[in-house]
């Protein structure tokens, strides 16, 4: 595939909901650990990983002089895909693809290794070239977030893959051998390592992606990091700022969190950090040198940040399989997300899109005299798709339920400010007062006046919902106060003049709009 062209996606065809899964598993064996992740494919054109097995074979571990793999490696490979071979045989009839990267693709004795497993295990693992890995990277963030002028960074255990992307096509990839695992051993005698190793290791990092960066085009890019590495760095940064939102996905991590993290991190030796949650024994001796490689990805491009993306190559590998659309705006990638969560969830996501396309003619009047740009109205999209999702849980205060879901439930193409907004609004829609604690517990990521633009949100929702859905016209001039609304029909779910009456006095706080009814 020419990598300036989309990966093209026809839906999934499906005769009933229930048979609208479809399973694909994906066998990723790194140089440091392997996974099998089972997804659901949705209708939607996405995927949810629905199981996943993680083994630690580190394969890359113990290499010798010309890079074979070793025979303890190679045993502790055919043992963990022995039970990834099992494991996918209780799931049935699931289509699997196996792949394996830089440590099997480096060695010369990979292809034997490979041959073996095909043998004894009835896995086929395609050796994954640089391009190809930095490709379904690409794929898997491109299904979770609108892609403009940006990098994918996925670090593996033996190798670093940087893909460039313009306006959201992927441009070009480069890979480097600065896997973490990589590093770590050729540049760590001790442990903790010494300072003059640490420095070494940062230098050579330095001096590679300084040349990298030579060759490609001078921009203004977005970091987006991919790999379990950053995903555990991104976890201990969490825990040490009591973050507000557990998950790692859309986490900015910025130079300040890898400055506290190195020097928490190299003072301690390898069995202290595996103690750390996020770590674990699979990535104790290797963060560090994975930390410095990110702090070095900062310094040579000059973002301000590196989003942490939870989606990457297994996700691009499955997308692959179920042929998803690629790039995609947000509102998009946002809508499937819900769709997805939908058909697993059980909630009325039809009720949502009526809700959802009133509440939209609203916000794109108020807009600029509030001063709302994308963000406010992506939030206010997912507010009222699901507003009502938290009916999944409990009737009773559902709106809280919603609120919850929306926090917790993978929703892809939001910043992690507009997933609380999001949030917030589908709270706020039933008229509740907001929690004392919000302000406080969500400061680390609102802007001041989050809360308020929040409470109006979720007056727009609510207004849109006591419409019910029932299609209407929306004015509001320029500069004036009077809101017209039009109904359009007479059909059984046109609200009663006693149900609009609901919605004046709330509009009126919010937005200071005085409500006009009058027939289309």
């Amino acid at each position: 595939m020419h990598p300036g062209r989309a990966l093209v996606v026809k839906p999934l065809e499906t005769t009933a909901r229930a048979a609208v899964a479809r399973q694909v598993a994906v066998i990723d064996v790194g140089s440091n650990t392997a996974r099998l992740v089972i997804f659901d494919a949705s209708e939607a054109g996405c995927v949810r990983a629905a199981f996943e097995q993680k083994e630690s074979p580190r394969l890359g571990f113990g290499t010798d002089a010309e890079g074979n793999l070793s025979h303890d490696a190679m045993e502790r490979g055919h043992v963990a895909l022995e039970r990834f071979a099992q494991t996918t045989h209780r799931f049935g009839d699931v289509r699997t693809v196996g792949v394996t990267t830089s440590a099997v693709r480096d060695a010369p004795n990979g292809p034997s290794f490979v041959d073996r497993i095909r043998k004894e295990s009835g896995i086929s693992l395609r050796v994954l070239s640089g391009t190809e890995e930095a490709r379904y990277a690409y794929l898997g963030v491109a299904s979770a977030w609108e892609l403009g002028t940006d990098l994918v960074c996925d670090l593996g255990g033996g190798s670093l893959q940087v893909a460039s992307v313009r306006e959201g096509r992927l441009e070009t990839s480069v890979s480097l051998p600065l896997g973490a695992l990589r590093l770590a051993q050729k540049f760590f005698e001790h442990d903790p390592p010494k300072d003059r190793e640490i420095d070494a290791l940062r230098d050579e990092v330095r001096r590679t992606l300084e040349a990298t960066m030579e060759a490609f085009p001078k921009a203004k890019w977005r970091l987006f990091g991919v790999g379990g590495t950053v995903r555990s760095l991104a976890k201990v940064a969490i825990g040490l700022r009591d973050y507000p939102i557990p998950r790692v996905h859309g986490y900015p991590l910025r130079a300040h969190d890898l400055e506290a993290l190195e020097e928490l991190l190299t003072e301690m030796p390898a069995e202290h950090r595996g103690e750390i949650p996020g770590i674990g024994n699979d990535r104790k001796d290797v963060i560090i040198s994975g930390l410095v490689v990110f702090d070095e990805l900062l310094r040579a491009t000059g973002a301000g940040m590196i989003t942490v993306s939870s989606t990457g190559i297994r996700e691009g590998l499955a997308l692959e399989e179920i042929h998803a659309e690629l790039p995609a705006s947000a509102e998009e990638l946002a809508h499937r997300s819900v769709r997805s969560a939908g058909e697993a969830l059980e909630f009325s996501v039809p009720h949502g899109e009526a809700v959802e396309a009133l509440a939209r003619q609203l916000f794109s009047l108020l807009a600029e005299r509030m001063r709302w740009e994308a963000g406010e109205g992506l939030a206010l999209s997912v507010a009222a798709w699901m507003h009502d999702s938290g009916t999944a849980i409990d009737l009773w205060k559902h709106a809280r339920h919603s609120a919850y879901l929306i926090r917790n439930v993978p929703l892809w193409g939001l910043a992690q400010r507009e997933v609380l907004l999001a949030s917030m609004a589908a709270y706020l829609h039933e008229g509740d007062e907001a929690p004392s604690a919000w302000r406080k517990e969500f400061l680390p990521i609102l802007k001041d006046s989050d809360l308020e633009t929040a409470r109006k949100l979720g007056t727009i929702v609510f207004a849109a919902e006591v419409l019910g859905g029932v299609p209407a016209k929306l004015t509001l001039p320029k500069e004036s106060t009077t809101l017209t609304i039009a109904l359009d029909g007479n059909g059984p779910n046109t609200p009663t003049a006693k149900a609009l009456d609901r919605i004046r006095k709330p509009l009126r706080r919010e937005f200071g709009l005085e409500v006009r009814l009058r027939d289309s």
